[in-house]
């Protein structure tokens, strides 16, 4: 149940930063705030993929 809580929480945080980029990009608001924008929301793509590689390896054993 916690892992199913985790993943929506981060499905969620994922949403949350697209919208906030796409607002940036279309104010055209400076560099330096989409480019941390940006980063940000690849961390939380990037530990989605992590916790789902990690959770298919641990299905199969």
């Amino acid at each position: 149940m916690r892992k199913q809580k985790y993943i929506i929480e981060l499905k969620e945080n994922i949403e949350i930063k697209r919208d906030e980029l796409n607002r940036l990009m279309c104010a055209e608001i400076d560099r330096d705030k989409v480019l941390k924008h940006s980063m940000e929301l690849d961390k939380l793509i990037f530990k989605y993929y992590e916790f789902e590689k990690r959770n298919k390896k641990e299905a199969r054993m």
